[in-house]
């Protein structure tokens, strides 16, 4: 019985390693969303709060009969501020990754568009009805 056990789980790492090897990473549906400015990072300032409590409980040996009970409640509150180092992040840079931001925003904006032009939009999607009042097709 043991060797058919073993039979069976070889058969299912096969299985997996295959599926693995068969498979392909997922990717968004428009190219233009793939990629981000994600190593672009500025200095961030931000506040923290801290608390942490110490039971502790020391005996000292020997005849004397002294112990010593304590408790230490600490609270710490402040600001940190980091500075990322070599950082990639230029003027153009983020002018260039904003420029990008609202081309994909405006590009998904056109798909939206095109989908709901024939509907009539309720009043629930108004901010749909406003963006898209100004696309229509080009008259040829």
């Amino acid at each position: 019985m043991e060797k058919q056990h073993l039979f069976q789980l070889w058969v299912l790492v096969i299985i997996i390693a295959i599926l693995a090897l068969w498979t392909k990473p997922a990717k968004a549906a428009n190219e233009y969303l793939q990629y981000g400015g994600g190593h672009c990072q500025s200095a961030t300032l931000e506040p923290y709060i801290e608390k942490s409590t110490e039971d502790s409980l020391s005996i000292n040996g020997g005849d004397s009969s002294y112990n010593n009970n304590s408790d230490r409640d600490s609270l710490r509150f402040g600001i940190r501020l980091s500075i990322p180092l070599g950082s990639t992040c230029t003027k153009k840079y983020k002018q260039t990754m904003m420029t990008n931001e609202l081309l994909k925003q405006q590009l998904e904006m056109l798909k939206l568009c095109a989908r709901y032009q024939g509907l009539e939009l309720g009043e629930e999607f108004a901010e749909v009805r406003r963006m898209c009042s100004d696309v229509s097709k080009k008259e040829k």
